[in-house]
């Protein structure tokens, strides 16, 4: 299947990682951070508290205390805006910082040499991408946005900080790491073994119950800034392909957009067409409680 060509990405902002090997020359070119903190529209909805979807995220995997509620939210008060379709990080750069997602979607992506683009996961409100704690290793993807974001950049010596004074925290982002896995399988699953039709509908099952899940849903409908092209590298299809899947979807009255809302009117139907099954999301698991071993620091 062919895949849309998109330009090359622009250098990355400097404040959020290291380069490494090549990516040494376009650091030196990178953009001012400041002109990547215009204040634009997000695509979440404004009436959330910035704080509300790390922890509603969380506290869905762990019992969080008192004081670690207090801990995420000191996390979230200096969130920055930024631009759709900003390269944040790119594949080989040493990231500096965690990069937490309070508004807006964002995503992972892989570029080919001949400019074609895969995106290999979404972050969505409340999903946190992490630098690798033990070894310093250069990125295998690239990070970006994909609708205008605010995102909390937590450097790195504060995110090791966090983990090591909060085991509960810490506890439930190993919780989901592992989500993210799961979610990876699924990915590959739809990829390789779902026709166009299938693969739209289990994407557009796994938003909503992902945004459900940190309140940025209504039962059967939010916001989806996506474009046709940003699905086309999503799902692997052509744009063209794209439209017609879903026309497909809105002739068989399973889904309706309406202007940058998406409505799934059949939720059972599309379910049932996607074969979508939400265990490996882990949304409705029971929050751990953590032994005494998993006390949090006072």
């Amino acid at each position: 299947m062919r895949m849309r060509q998109v330009q090359p990405e622009r250098p990355v902002p400097s404040h959020l990682g290291s380069p490494s090997g090549e990516a040494q020359v376009g650091a030196q070119q990178a953009e001012n951070p400041q002109d990547l903190q215009k204040i634009v529209p997000c695509a979440g909805s404004a009436d959330h508290e910035v704080g509300d979807p790390l922890r509603r995220r969380l506290g869905a995997y762990v019992e969080l205390s008192s004081s670690d509620i207090r801990e995420l939210e000191s996390l979230t008060t200096n969130g920055r805006r930024f631009p759709a379709q900003t390269p944040l990080l790119h594949q080989s750069d040493v990231p500096e910082s965690a990069v937490l997602v309070l508004d807006g979607f964002a995503c992972r992506y892989k570029f080919l040499t001949n400019g074609r683009r895969q995106i290999t996961a979404y972050l969505l409100p409340g999903d946190i991408f992490e630098p690798e704690l033990d070894f310093r290793l250069p990125l295998d993807c690239a990070l970006g946005t994909l609708t205008a974001c605010r995102l909390t950049l937590i450097p790195r010596s504060d995110y090791e900080d966090l983990i090591r004074r909060r085991p509960r925290i810490a506890l439930a982002l190993q919780m989901a790491r592992l989500t993210e896995a799961a979610t990876l399988r699924e990915w590959i699953t739809n990829l390789g073994s779902r026709s166009g039709p299938e693969r739209l509908a289990h994407f557009l099952c796994e938003i909503l119950f992902r945004l459900r899940a940190t309140g940025f849903a209504s039962e059967n409908q939010f916001s989806f800034p996506i474009t046709q092209a940003d699905l086309a590298d999503t799902l692997g299809m052509s744009c063209v392909h794209v439209n017609r899947v879903l026309q497909k979807l809105r002739r068989d009255g399973l889904i309706e957009l309406s202007g940058r809302k998406l409505t799934i009117l059949k939720p059972d139907g599309l379910k049932s067409l996607a074969e979508f099954d939400a265990s490996y999301l882990k949304v409705d698991a029971t929050p751990l409680r953590p032994n005494s071993s998993a006390r949090p620091a006072a």
